[in-house]
């Protein structure tokens, strides 16, 4: 049987996972992405978790169709609950929100259960997001950034770290003058996207900087000032990245 095709979405998070010996899904809705993993070569095994029952029968279905339940297990797990330590070296965690997932991260200790990478793609408050990893010294090694029906989306890959050496922020500091103005622009768009010179993130700053300026066009200053503000502040943070280019 041929192998899944996922959206590019999915891919772009499938393709982030090399070198792991067991990866927890959680969220894996119908399943495709770990047998994409296990089809692939990209892992020797995977635990498949859902918070829902319905989405991970339909995937323990397409698991059996793929005729890989000796590779794949399903787990009905909020969030990394039943997940022990020591099972699996890599996550992923996808098709949430950025603050579901900062939550899910914050209960479910990687660092306690032996995670050594994990693979991310929060759909909203990104900047909060990186934010939180950073703190906790979860550091972004790549990232991918994806246009898909519409949207952008961003896949990371995280390393949990055990040091303060956070590379990929630290080179972004030497192309920027300031530290501060590097660090939060690290945190809006993505310390390796900007190292990279990301052509997806390109043309998302571009498009986004041209929509916030319509924006501040039809604002009254006397009546939004702190928005006002707000939106000056990234679409500085933009030119900066796009000077860069």
């Amino acid at each position: 049987m041929k192998n899944v095709i996922l959206s590019k979405r999915l891919s772009a998070v499938a393709e982030l996972v090399k070198g792991s010996a067991c990866v927890c899904d959680i969220g894996t809705d119908h399943g495709f992405v770990p047998i994409y993993l296990i089809n692939s070569s990209a892992c020797d095994h995977v635990i498949a978790m859902d918070i829902n029952e319905g989405p991970l029968e339909r995937a323990g279905q397409h698991i059996a169709e793929y005729g890989l339940g000796d590779k794949i297990e399903t787990r009905l797990s909020n969030g990394m609950e039943k997940l022990q330590p020591g099972e699996a070296d890599t996550i992923i965690c996808a098709g949430m929100g950025g603050l579901l997932m900062k939550r899910i991260l914050e209960e479910g200790s990687p660092r306690e259960k032996g995670i050594k990478k994990m693979i991310l793609q929060p759909q909203s408050d990104l900047r909060v997001f990186r934010e939180y990893l950073r703190q906790q010294r979860f550091f972004i090694e790549d990232e991918a950034e994806i246009f898909e029906d519409g949207k952008y989306y961003t896949a990371m890959l995280v390393k949990v770290s055990d040091d303060d050496n956070n590379e990929a922020y630290e080179k972004v500091v030497e192309e920027i003058s300031s530290a501060e103005d590097a660090i939060r622009i690290c945190d809006r768009f993505g310390p390796t996207l900007i190292l990279n010179r990301d052509k997806i993130l390109f043309e998302y700053l571009t498009h986004e900087k041209s929509v916030l300026e319509s924006i501040l066009l039809k604002l009254s200053e006397n009546e939004h000032s702190e928005r006002i503000h707000d939106i000056i502040s990234k679409i500085n943070d933009i030119s900066i990245v796009l000077n860069l280019y």
